[in-house]
């Protein structure tokens, strides 16, 4: 009983942190509420979230083992520069004043990236 408990518990906690890290936000089931410029920031926002995540960590690889990381670190910035690209011009495109503020806080979220990165 005790190993049904900590499965259902594990399994919550990953749906969770999936969600969070695809939406940004904390359900269990994302909601099909959003439309879909809403669904494609929150998309966008989980492409730049994992593309930072990759950067982050090819610094660390690099930092600890000494080995040559570039690549995957070229590879995550290009990605964060494609998701900046597609927000900028989704945000043209767009008449939603919700969407646009998400719009902006993510492009707010990539300039503080890369600020700390220069």
């Amino acid at each position: 009983m005790r190993n049904l408990i900590t499965i259902a518990v594990v399994v919550v906690v990953g749906l969770l942190a999936f969600n969070y890290l695809s939406t940004g936000e904390f359900k269990i089931l994302p909601g099909s509420s959003m439309s879909l410029e809403e669904r494609e920031v929150n998309s966008l926002k989980g492409d730049f979230r994992r593309a930072a995540q990759e950067y982050r960590q090819a610094g660390r690889q690099a930092g600890i083992s000494g080995i040559d990381t570039t690549a995957a670190a070229e590879i995550a910035l290009s990605s964060v520069v494609g998701v900046e690209r597609d927000l900028k011009l989704m945000r043209k495109d767009t008449s939603d004043p919700e969407v646009r503020e998400a719009i902006d806080d993510l492009l707010r979220e990539i300039k503080k990236f890369k600020n700390d990165i220069s």
